[in-house]
């Protein structure tokens, strides 16, 4: 396994936006070069799941154009189809305490300095105890963590 990508590289695949062809089109490339899915762990689930639930929240409380709560459970039920299938994805369990040792161990490097969010040296720590080399995402925190933390970030540049 090479690559990792964080939650909000998933979410943008599933919610509708304009992304969808070209993280389409990126996931395919990752595959054929590959041939291996993108790892899911726990913390992906709930941050994925949570992360749906919240836009159907935004918009029932502030009118916000997010998710229906049907678009939501489209979303969810989809999700789950495409880990049973591993169409891109696979669950994956992942060693807690490595991977909490070395987000600790880069928020002690890094954090003070350039103010990086737990969830995303949760990612980082998690593509490290996975060996991975590379991590997608579009969170530009998260990139920018990722790339002190030795991995190559993609894709190259976000627009």
């Amino acid at each position: 396994m090479n690559a990792y990508a964080d939650t909000n590289f998933f979410t943008r695949f599933y919610v509708p936006n304009p992304d969808v062809p070209r993280l389409s089109r990126m996931i395919a490339a990752y595959l054929r070069r590959e041939d291996e899915p993108l790892p899911f762990t726990p913390l992906h689930r709930l941050e994925f799941r949570n992360a749906i639930r919240l836009m159907v929240h935004r918009r029932l409380q502030r009118g916000e154009v997010d998710l229906s709560p049907e678009q939501a459970r489209r979303i969810l039920r989809d999700h789950e189809n495409d880990l049973d299938e591993r169409v891109f994805v696979t669950p994956r369990a992942i060693e807690w305490t490595e991977t909490l040792r070395l987000a600790e161990r880069l928020s002690a490097a890094h954090t003070a300095t350039e103010g990086f969010r737990s969830l995303d040296l949760l990612h980082i720590g998690a593509a490290l105890t996975l060996r991975c080399g590379e991590f997608y995402s579009f969170d530009t925190a998260a990139r920018r963590m990722a790339a002190l933390a030795g991995l190559k970030v993609l894709p190259a540049r976000i627009a």
